[in-house]
């Protein structure tokens, strides 16, 4: 079976795109296309769509948005946001002096052209890299130099492993990530939560109560395969497997051999070891988790729980799938950073599609506890 596979740096990170059977002859380029879309409207590392959005609401102003992929992206983030009951909430600024929140999202780090080789991306995604095992046949193709593009022949046996990736501090200040209200909570400045603002579908109109940011380092990488998928679909791609860092992942189809995508979450500590197993069809996974190698990078901010701003010091992994990469990323996200109760909650509501595992010993246990879903 023809394979093509394009690989290259977006939203600080590697992305792969693997298509498998006959599609149209740009279908892999119309992809790797709406990935950088993406990337141009949402990230934080140079002058963008969103970069201007964040200067207008670090004033507690109101503006316009015109970017389509900006917009359609805080529409999803709304949706999420009321799925998730608020545990997912890409708001940042509480403990931040509103002039200090206004520097930092109108002068981010310095520009950085998009196609070189280092990271262009604001990607405050998962904490730690871990990421499905499965890498498709495609993988032996030569990775040297930025980006490559190729098509292949497909054979079963041609199965390799995965890289790591990284992901540059945050422009808004150290202690900020996605998905969380700020370094912690703060006695003299409400949290920055996403009720703050005030969006209108009809005339596109954003405005913020009081000064915050945006940040969508733990949402772009899903939305983004998203819109990749969106690209192939009408190209006549059966089957593909997408991936951005390998921790937000998304599948086209069936396997090109049959059955679901199999996929297995490894443990971020423990070498050898599964959290789960799972087998994807037309689906979006990914992986968030406080301890691993990315955790544990030096710059690295604290989850945070943006319901009371309390930092997250448990010590767990959570897998999330979903129908869009958007929707994964954002309950990913959500049961990493709720209470037990919330947690629960959400678990129960699709068990067979949302995991949380803990690292934590027991207390006045002298071995790890065992793993549970």
């Amino acid at each position: 079976m023809e394979a093509s596979v394009a690989r290259f740096a977006a939203m600080g990170t590697r992305v792969e795109l693997h298509l498998f059977g006959r599609a149209a002859p740009d279908a892999l380029t119309a992809a790797r296309d709406a990935v950088l879309a993406v990337e141009d409207s949402l990230t934080l590392r140079r002058e963008s769509p969103a970069v201007a959005l964040n200067r207008v609401l670090a004033a507690g102003g109101e503006a316009v948005v015109a970017d389509p992929l900006l917009w359609e992206a805080l529409l999803a983030v709304d949706a999420m946001w009321q799925a998730t009951r608020g545990l997912f909430d890409p708001c940042v600024g509480n403990g931040v002096p509103a002039r200090d929140l206004r520097d930092g999202v109108s002068a981010p780090h310095k520009p950085v052209p998009r196609r070189t080789p280092g990271p262009s991306w604001v990607g405050l995604g998962g904490s730690c890299e871990t990421f499905p095992t499965w890498t498709p046949a495609s993988a032996g193709v030569e990775r040297e130099g930025e980006e490559t593009i190729s098509r292949q022949r497909f054979s079963s046996d041609d199965v390799a492993g995965v890289a790591s990736s990284s992901r540059p501090p945050s422009p808004l200040g150290p202690g900020l990530r996605r998905g969380t209200g700020a370094h912690g909570a703060s006695d003299t400045a409400p949290l920055p939560r996403w009720t703050a603002l005030t969006i209108d579908r009809a005339t596109r109109r954003v405005a913020a109560a009081r000064p915050l940011a945006l940040d969508f380092g733990g949402f772009g990488k899903g939305y983004a395969l998203d819109r990749a998928v969106a690209a192939l679909r009408p190209a006549g791609v059966a089957s593909a497997f997408l991936s951005a860092g390998e921790s937000s992942i998304a599948v086209v189809g069936e396997h090109p051999l049959g059955g679901g995508w199999p996929l297995a979450i490894p443990h971020p500590e423990i070498d050898g070891v599964w959290l789960t197993e799972l087998e994807l069809s037309d689906a979006s996974l990914s992986v968030s988790s406080t301890v691993g190698a990315g955790a544990a990078k030096p710059g690295r901010a604290a989850m945070v729980r943006p319901s009371d701003g309390a930092i997250v010091t448990r010590r767990a992994t959570a897998v999330a799938v979903a129908a869009s990469g958007a929707a994964a990323e954002a309950l990913s996200t959500a049961l990493l950073v709720a209470e037990a109760a919330d947690a629960a909650r959400l678990r129960a509501e699709a068990p067979d599609r949302r995991f949380l595992f803990s690292h934590d010993a027991p207390r006045r246990a002298d071995r790890p506890m065992e793993l549970t879903a």
